[in-house]
């Protein structure tokens, strides 16, 4: 530090914490008047320093404002003990032209106040000596005085250095044990590239301990086989940037962050098992000057980073190849498709079949609201904004990749033609956020087409099936009346009664088949609504059990009933009950004359019970000869039956048409050689029921 003369001085200091006060003290003595200085001003950003205190008790102006020193005038010497370099770049590009700067720092801080204390002693022996207090008896005394001050000033001094070599020995603790417990790898080197800290961190990333490089200048050892500057090498030895290039060409580049400061990566296939990428990072270490007195530099494992980046770089690879699939797909189906916005009901995108097909371009189409572009194509339904708020509300609510149900709907292509479609829409959720929609259209022109020679083929074919077995079964009933007839003709010319009683009894017999025939076919024909009536389904069970008893008896067969007599009025269709156990009943009675166990006793149990309280159940069950497989799966299939030439395959049919009309159910179970047994279920109205009463069902076998 330069010698300073205080002599006629107008000052200001510039940093109010120690040891400002202690200067203050000095310049503002009356020991140190004859130095005829003025301390002018006192600024620090603090003013709780004992400096800026001690500055506003004595009057001083006092600011935290730097650059407001620079507004006073005749100042001659700014006095500068703040560290902060940032008020040094200040002070450099605003300080007065006339007004001198001094940089000090806390050590010479210290040298300066001793130099003044001394200063303070040399003016009061002078003072002493002009006023004649001192003569050469007492001059001994006066020199053995001023040598203790200057011993104790010098102690005071030695002291303070001692203090301070504590702190700042502590303070290296301090940043060494900060810098070898950081998690980032680091190492620093001095003015002389001599490595001063490698930390723990570093041992880990590059497997070399610090105690094997601190004090060298081997750094580069750690990542090249052979000698070459590090990056804090090049930071402290300033090298051009020609030569940085001539080692390592365009890997490095200079930091947009940090002035001087350097960056790179690279792969070093000895570091870890298979190698390791390491991001590099290098910045200069300043003295208070601005001189470049060292370099710190960091390292980063970044080789999970590179292959994060490899495998995104993969998958936007396999990404814009689904991507070029899914356009491909896309655009090449045959179907119209519609993508539409969740948000605002927009047509994104449209593929090339909905060009083709309604004749409109994709730039006539993309932008547009779907919905007004479907009532524009539309001639057969309309989307009012009722209905779109509604689609939207339900769009919102659907469940992630839920498609809604087909629909059918025609459209009018821009040449006039109509095409019947159907049509589709798929939501699209991600995180349960709706996100997109999709509407598939599907061409029914040909389908529609198949459609009518399909049932057109059908109606033929079952047109013919029908005469045939129509001609089939009339063709025996006629068999039977022309063997009725002919036993009638033989006993009117024999004249036996008993001969024409048989006769006319076949007859009869197959005018009842030819009604029945007539009857299931007008049934089978014509769409039936059941006729709901108030009506007692036990009475209407006995009923048709009266008509069919005595035919029953005569073939040795007995009908048991087993009737819920709490089963009183209700609503339903009787006529559905009448016919459909008439039907079954007769079977029944067919099903028990083909037993061929004589010893078996044939009967046949009707049963009726509620269940559910809203379902009407009657069971006909027959210890018969029962069905194979085969007839129960085709049992209700138009024309099959399992009589063979006496039957017509139409009662189960009517049966089971006449049940379905009354929303009914019917249930076979069988079993060959056993019987059978036919479940009907058919719901009812409470009528003559008290309400809320329950039936128990009860097994009739």
């Amino acid at each position: 530090m330069e010698e300073i003369d205080f002599r006629g001085l107008n000052i200001a200091i510039m940093g109010g914490s120690y040891p400002c006060k202690e200067l203050l003290q000095l310049l503002l003595s009356d020991s140190l008047k004859e130095l005829d200085c003025k301390i002018l001003a006192v600024a620090d950003s603090f003013s709780r320093v004992k400096g800026m205190k001690y500055a506003k008790a004595h009057k001083l102006f006092t600011t935290h404002v730097y650059a407001d020193l620079f507004e006073i005038e005749n100042l001659d010497l700014i006095l500068k003990i703040s560290q902060d370099h940032k008020v040094a770049a200040i002070i450099e590009k605003a300080r007065p032209l006339k007004a001198k700067l001094v940089n000090i720092d806390r050590f010479q801080a210290m040298a300066l106040i001793s130099r003044l204390k001394v200063e303070q002693e040399k003016i009061k022996i002078q003072k002493d000596i002009k006023q004649g207090r001192i003569n050469q008896d007492s001059l001994e005394k006066v020199f053995e005085q001023f040598s203790d001050r200057m011993a104790q000033i010098a102690e005071e001094r030695i002291s303070h250095f001692l203090n301070e070599r504590e702190d700042l020995i502590n303070i290296e603790n301090e940043l060494h044990q900060m810098i070898h417990g950081s998690m980032i790898p680091t190492f620093i080197i001095n003015k002389d590239h001599i490595i001063t800290h490698w930390n723990r961190a570093c041992e880990e990333l590059t497997g070399i301990k610090s105690y094997e490089l601190v004090g060298t200048d081997k750094q580069w050892s750690a990542f090249r086989s052979s000698k070459r500057p590090t990056m804090a090498d090049v930071i402290v030895g300033e090298l051009p940037e020609e030569e940085v290039c001539r080692y390592y060409g365009d890997k490095w580049k200079k930091s947009n962050l940090i002035k001087e400061a350097y960056e790179a990566e690279e792969f070093f296939p000895h570091l870890g098992e298979n190698g390791k990428w390491i991001f590099f990072t290098a910045a200069p270490i300043k003295s208070e000057e601005g001189k470049i007195i060292g370099a710190v530099e960091t390292l980063r494992d970044s080789t999970q980073e590179k292959k994060d980046q490899e495998e995104i770089k993969a998958q936007d690879k396999k990404l814009a190849h689904l991507y070029d699939q899914y356009r491909i797909l896309f655009n090449n189906n045959p179907n119209p498709i519609f993508i539409v916005d969740s948000l605002t009901l927009e047509i994104l995108d449209v593929n090339n079949s909905v060009e083709d097909d309604y004749g409109y371009s994709r730039e006539e189409m993309i932008g547009k609201p779907f919905f007004d572009v479907m009532n524009a194509l539309s001639i057969d339904a309309s989307f009012s904004p009722e209905m779109v708020m509604l689609f939207k509300e339900k769009s919102k609510a659907a469940q992630p990749h839920r498609r809604m149900p087909w629909k059918e709907i025609t459209f009018r292509t821009k040449t006039g033609n109509h095409i019947p479609v159907r049509y589709s829409t798929s939501f699209h959720h991600k995180k349960n956020k709706l996100v997109g929609c999709a509407f598939f259209f599907h061409d029914l022109t040909e389908i529609k087409q198949l459609e009518k020679e399909l049932v057109q083929s059908e109606r033929q074919a079952a047109i013919g099936q029908t005469i045939s077995g129509l001609a089939h079964y009339i063709k025996n009933i006629l068999i039977g009346l022309k063997g009725g007839s002919y036993v009638v003709d033989i006993g009117l010319k024999r004249k036996n009664i008993k001969k024409i009683e048989d006769g006319w009894q076949t007859i009869k017999n197959n005018i009842d088949r030819t009604s029945n025939l007539v009857q299931n076919l007008l049934t089978f024909s014509k769409e039936r609504t059941p006729e709901y009536k108030s009506c007692c389904p036990n009475e209407v069970v006995k009923d048709v059990v009266n008509l069919l008893e005595g035919h029953a008896k005569k073939q040795k067969i007995k009908i048991l009933q087993n009737l819920d007599k709490r089963i009183g009025e209700i609503r339903m269709d009787p006529v559905t009950i009448h016919r459909s156990l008439l039907n079954l009943i007769s079977n029944s009675i067919d099903a028990c004359l083909e037993v061929k166990d004589p010893d078996r006793s044939l009967q046949i149990f009707l049963k009726t019970f509620i269940e559910n309280e809203n379902l009407l159940c009657i069971e006909v069950q027959d210890n018969g000869n029962g069905m194979k497989k085969k007839d129960k799966t085709n049992l209700f299939k138009p024309f099959y039956s399992t009589k063979g030439e006496k039957g017509t395959g139409l009662g189960l049919l009517v049966t089971g048409k006449l049940i379905k009309e009354h929303n009914g159910t019917i249930q076979v179970s069988s079993t060959l050689g056993e019987g059978t047994t036919f479940t009907i279920r058919l719901p009812f109205e409470q009528c003559g029921l008290l309400q809320g009463q329950k039936y128990e069902r009860k097994n009739i076998l």
